[in-house]
Order: C-alpha cells, then sequence, then structure tokens
C-alpha cells in the first residue's frame, strides 16, 4: 500500500516530525543562507528545494518561493481552512478549534482514496505575525510532525521558508519521499503563491494555479 507522504508533506502543512533519536529536524533546514544562484531562481519563479533528508522513519524538507504580494496576504492565504482545501492534496476536511492570540489549534482530515490510509489529525500553530509561524503535531494516526514557515522581505515581494518533518506510523520507500518532495512540495508552493495573486504576471498566476490539487474558484 503506498503510504501518503505527498499529503503529510502538504499538510499545514498548515504545514513543516519525527520520533526521539531520529536524526532528522526541520529545524536543520530552516536558516541555511540563500545564494546567489537560488535568489536568481526564485525571482525567476522557481521553487527552490533547499535541502531535503529521509531515513526508513520519515522525512525533512524545507522549500523556498519568492511571492510578489503582501505578507498579510499570504499570511492569510496559508490560515484559511477555506483556502487550504484548494492548496493541500487531498483535504477533506479542516476546521480551528481553537483560537486565541498568537495560537490556533486546527483539526485536519486527509483523504486521497482507497489506495491510502485516510490522516484525522490535530496540530497546535504558535505565530508571530507577520514573520513566523511554527506547527507541532497534538493527536493523531500520524507519529510525529512539526514544521515552520518563515517570512522575509525583499525588494518587490517576500521570501517564504517552509520547512516541515514527519514520520508516518509506518514506514515508507526512500525513493517515494523523495519523489513527494520535488515534486508534491512544489506545486503546493505554487499553488500557494497563485492563490496569493504573487506570481508577477496574469500569465505566471494561471500557471501556478494550475498545480492546485483543489478546485480553484473562478474569478
Amino acid at each position: 500500500m503506498r503510504m501518503k507522504f505527498g499529503n503529510c508533506l502538504a499538510v499545514f502543512c498548515f504545514l513543516s516530525c519525527l520520533a526521539t533519536g531520529s536524526g532528522l529536524s526541520a529545524e536543520d533546514n530552516r536558516f541555511v543562507p540563500v545564494d546567489a544562484d537560488s535568489l536568481a531562481r526564485l525571482h525567476a519563479g522557481e521553487v527552490v528545494l533547499q535541502g531535503e533528508t529521509s531515513d526508513k522513519s520519515g522525512a525533512a524538507a524545507s522549500v523556498l518561493i519568492f511571492i510578489q504580494a503582501p505578507v498579510e496576504r499570504v499570511w492569510a492565504t496559508i490560515i484559511s481552512c477555506q483556502k487550504a482545501q484548494i492548496w493541500l492534496v487531498g483535504l477533506q476536511f479542516c476546521q480551528v478549534l481553537e483560537e486565541r492570540g498568537d495560537y490556533a489549534l486546527t483539526r485536519q482530515v486527509v483523504d486521497e482514496g482507497w489506495a491510502t490510509p485516510r490522516l484525522d489529525f490535530t496540530f497546535e500553530v504558535r505565530r508571530r505575525p507577520y514573520r513566523h509561524m511554527e506547527f507541532q503535531l497534538t493527536q493523531g494516526n500520524l507519529r510525529n510532525m512539526h514544521g515552520s514557515w518563515e517570512f522575509e522581505a525583499l525588494a518587490g515581494g517576500i521570501l517564504v521558508r517552509h520547512s516541515i518533518a514527519l514520520q508516518p506510523l509506518g514506514p515508507a520507500p526512500r525513493w517515494l519521499v523523495r519523489l513527494h518532495m520535488k515534486n508534491d512540495l512544489p506545486k503546493m508552493m505554487r499553488c500557494l503563491r497563485g492563490l496569493s495573486a504573487g506570481s508577477g504576471s496574469e500569465q505566471a498566476m494561471h500557471k501556478d494555479l494550475l498545480q492546485c490539487p483543489g478546485e480553484v474558484p473562478e474569478r
């Protein structure tokens, strides 16, 4: 049975989880400096996979994207359960159970079909508007999950870094983990950029929105 790593990595995923003793951690990738080549690729519209690691217990990754939109708009897109149904793979249910100040508790259900296990989990999010979010699994049928979102102002937009680490209940083939990291995470970030109207042009936004796994409302 194929493990649902693509969904786990996309989950916020309100999203970026590993058991004690594992060598994988989202924080390992969070503050790696952006070199000139990566910065040029980001300004050209690419999503840059800054770091990824995997072993039999789980996986961790960090991705970067440049979004030409106010940080408040991107922030609102990330924390919206309604928008999450568009940019998160297989998301069937999303509800904010508790919200006070810079703290939120959210439940999500992810189901991609009969061939993959249904994920039902709750996570807490701690926020520093509009600079940083970090989230941590509190309960559900994942072994562990944690990660962060970082926002940095650049000329003409913002640099968004999303880091995630996770551990499912069972093992998954390493090649499958890497495939989802390289394919699903960039698509998710491009969809997020399109929904935030930060692609830079109508044509670029159309291409970004084509990456969305959920139905995009008519404009």
